[in-house]
């Protein structure tokens, strides 16, 4: 048990630099990397079953005992659009545009404009 928790402390700095990892390969390409996305993916099902097995929900050891979890395909993350061929641009009437449910935030013309909270501090 001993042995685990301490094995998870280590997967949990790992699992940092690779979520670090990926914030930067996201910044300077504008996609992910796919090894890192799965290597993430596969550190944390591993923790989470150390530390099902750490609290006694499990008697299931996860590795080394047992087989590496196993990694489920997903899709990655690119900042890009992705660009479709049927896509054109609309141009809308500005003058016939219904301005009805857009909120007023303008001073009702009866108050004077003073801060209501001036005259209890007068009294």
């Amino acid at each position: 048990m001993v042995f685990f928790g301490l094995l998870i402390a280590v997967g949990r700095m790992v699992l940092g630099i690779v979520v670090l990892g990926q914030f930067l390969m996201v910044l300077i390409t504008g996609n992910d990397n796919d090894n890192l996305r799965n290597l993430g993916q596969g550190l944390a099902k591993w923790i989470y079953q150390g530390i099902l097995f750490l609290t006694f929900n499990t008697d299931a050891k996860p590795f080394p005992f047992d087989e590496w979890p196993q990694v489920d395909s997903s899709e990655g993350y690119s900042s890009r659009k992705a660009q479709t061929g049927g896509s054109e641009i609309v141009d809308t009437d500005v003058a016939s545009a219904d301005d009805s449910s857009i909120p007023s935030f303008v001073v009702s013309e009866d108050t004077d404009g003073s801060d209501p909270d001036s005259n209890d501090k007068a009294s």
